[in-house]
């Protein structure tokens, strides 16, 4: 922005002040994915600006957020590719040792979102492709949601971030803020849920993940996008706006939970104190730590949402302000449930939820997706979003150990695997649930013959013994036998949701109990001879 000011005729010097004076004021805006798809700042490939003495006509600018190119270029003036030698040090390798699937990332001049396949010519996506539309597919509802009652409308991560703030769902910072699972025999279950996961799941929807198109014809759903993948996921503009929303949900969460910062650290968890390298806030390169920046306000900006933020500690009156406000973006299940019917006669409510503790570097660490299903796929797995037995995804976004070139990538991701740390995730079930005992529109691929009732755990143990299935799908697209996962467990919980009274706002979740019928039968679940078999317990 400054660059463009100082290449623009201005009136007069202080004209000038005025512009350059609010260009430092300038902070990155967040992209909401609960509410909204690629936003337009994402999608349009031009801009038009008025400049100063312009007298009313614009002027067309390229959108540096649709993507990014290479800027080395060869010596006819060509961008060359992110792994052409004349990139040097900072080429990327073609990591094509080791993978049944190598991705073409060194072959990429520019970014692609839902862009890049296997039996195109990399000349067709080299150049980088922003198919957006298929972005705001996936950010968007599963094909099941469109049966939901009551005023839960939009994206079907609202539930997922409903949760993420209510009250007593988490018992420390740590839980909250990573998938990494520790101190398993005390974890409470709602801790399954955290920041991370549905931030991993971002990154899949956003970048596409099905390389490999050589199963289907419609190409529904498919195509690679950088996003996807943890090395090159920050060549996106969007990957910026992503991470600004990250921040906002979490500055949300910490004005609601001010006493939880790092308030449960275990074994090697990082320390509030320690270096965040390679950040530093002054001349001399010292580092940032998670306490210096703790207050987001310090550098200077705020989110629209606690615009009314006093200063120091949040008052009573504020978190309760801000909760409401939660609460109306991202209505809780109990919107749905009672309008639908689900309501006990205590006010309560059947809650189910998928615990999984799974190991992220089981493929070396490559990304992979564990996607689940309610009945047999009825489409390509590279075809899952558009599945009406789909119901939701947990995505690793790891990074592999080899950087193919030779080189360790991550040290601390092999440190962490030879240490057997593993991770966690939750995946919420009543809504899909709720959708298939009340279908609303002809033509749905509702279960024949089942009777869910109230969500009783025994008609919908019934459902899931019989219909709910899990498949591993490596970035790229290759479909990866449950053998190579050994260290993962399944388990669907049942607990009980109490919809709020009084001055609550939000419901309260608790009591969940493992219903092994449902998954001693597959492998991987709970209850079966191939899993671990202790990692999730019983609240």
């Amino acid at each position: 922005m400054i660059e463009m000011i100082n290449k623009w005729t201005f009136s007069d010097q202080e004209e000038k002040k005025t512009w350059s004076i609010e260009a430092s004021k300038f902070r990155l805006p967040y992209w909401d994915w609960a509410r909204s798809g690629i936003p337009p700042i994402c999608s349009e490939a031009t801009w038009s600006i008025l400049k100063p003495n312009a007298k009313g006509n614009k002027e067309i600018f390229n959108n540096p957020l649709t993507g990014f190119t290479n800027p080395q270029k060869d010596s006819e003036g060509h961008n060359v590719p992110m792994g052409d030698k004349l990139m040097g040090k900072n080429a990327i390798p073609d990591n094509k040792e080791d993978l049944e699937l190598p991705l073409p990332w060194s072959e990429c001049i520019g970014v692609s979102r839902y862009g890049i396949l296997k039996s195109q010519s990399p000349s067709q996506w080299s150049k980088g492709v922003n198919n957006w539309k298929a972005v705001n597919v996936a950010v968007e509802n599963p094909p099941w949601y469109d049966n939901h009652t009551g005023p839960l409308k939009g994206t079907s991560f609202k539930d997922a971030l409903s949760r993420l703030f209510t009250p007593g769902y988490f018992d420390s910072w740590e839980t909250f803020a990573s998938t990494k699972h520790n101190n398993p025999k005390n974890l409470k279950n709602t801790n399954f849920m955290s920041l991370e996961y549905i931030h991993n799941v971002v990154h899949n929807a956003t970048g596409g993940t099905q390389y490999d198109d050589s199963k289907h014809d419609s190409k529904v759903n498919y195509g690679l996008g950088h996003m996807s993948d943890v090395p090159v996921a920050s060549f996106d503009p969007i990957f910026w706006l992503h991470h600004c929303n990250v921040d906002r949900l979490c500055a949300m969460w910490q004005a609601l939970n001010w006493e939880m910062w790092f308030s449960k650290p275990i074994n090697d968890d990082p320390k509030p104190s320690n270096p965040l390298l390679p950040f530093h806030y002054d001349e001399n390169k010292s580092s940032w730590t998670s306490d210096r920046c703790r207050d987001w306000r310090s550098l200077h900006y705020q989110y629209d949402d606690m615009k009314d933020m006093p200063s120091g500690r949040p008052k009573p009156e504020f978190q309760t302000a801000l909760r409401k406000h939660i609460d109306k973006i991202y209505p809780s299940i109990s919107a749905t449930v009672r309008p639908a019917g689900f309501t006990l006669e205590d006010n309560t409510f059947n809650d189910y939820i998928i615990n999984v503790v799974y190991d992220r570097y089981a493929l070396k660490g490559r990304a992979y997706s564990i996607l689940f299903y309610i009945g047999e796929p009825t489409k390509d797995l590279g075809a899952f979003r558009s599945d009406p037995n789909f119901v939701d995804l947990i995505y690793t976004f790891s990074s592999p150990f080899d950087s193919g070139d030779g080189s360790t990538a991550c040290e601390n991701c092999e440190g962490q695997q030879a240490a057997q740390i593993l991770s966690k995730a939750q995946i919420p079930l009543t809504l899909p649930l709720i959708s298939r005992a009340a279908p609303l529109r002809e033509g749905y691929a509702s279960i024949p013959g089942t009777e869910l009732g109230l969500l009783e755990p025994d008609p919908v143990v019934k459902v899931l013994a019989a219909g709910l299935e899990w498949h591993f799908v490596e970035l790229g697209g290759r479909e990866v036998d449950h053998s190579e996962f050994p260290n993962t467990e399944i388990a669907v919980l049942h607990g009980q949701g109490t919809h709020p009274q009084g001055d609550e706002i939000m419901p309260r979740y608790e009591n969940y109990v493992k219903k092994i019928v449902a998954t001693e039968r597959k492998p991987l679940g709970f209850g079966h001879e191939t899993g671990p078999n202790h990692l999730i317990g019983d609240d």
